[in-house]
């Protein structure tokens, strides 16, 4: 201890000149419980349909953005490739090429018709 510390001690001693009336804090909390204002509890918001699902609309939006942007950069240019080079090449070089594949007549018409129809694009 400080020089100071250990004269105040000498002066006044030890002895806690402080006291606090018999169940003081026994009754503490009720008290102040009572002496506040009694608190107004807010009703709840109410949350409508669209607030709910407007994130997930937002999302699937900003799939189809990212889609649709993804397309127009990368485009198609491998099956107009590919349409090119089966017009491109002769007859013979075909046929031997769909009896390799084993397509059936049926698979064949259907692969065509689809071709054309602009299904796979």
């Amino acid at each position: 201890m400080k020089r100071n510390d250990l004269e105040l001690q000498k002066k006044y001693g030890k002895k806690n000149p402080f006291t606090v009336p018999e169940g003081y804090f026994d009754r503490f909390a009720d008290e102040l419980m009572a002496q506040l204002p009694e608190k107004e509890v807010a009703a709840l918001p109410k949350i409508g349909m669209w607030d709910r699902v407007k994130p997930w609309v937002y999302m699937a939006a900003m799939f189809v953005g990212l889609m649709f942007t993804i397309r127009a950069f990368v485009g198609n240019t491998q099956s107009e490739n590919d349409a090119n080079i089966l017009s491109d090449m002769p007859d013979e070089y075909i046929e031997a090429i769909v009896n390799q594949s084993l397509m059936d007549d049926y698979e064949l018409y259907q692969y065509l018709t689809d071709a054309e129809t602009g299904i796979y694009n």
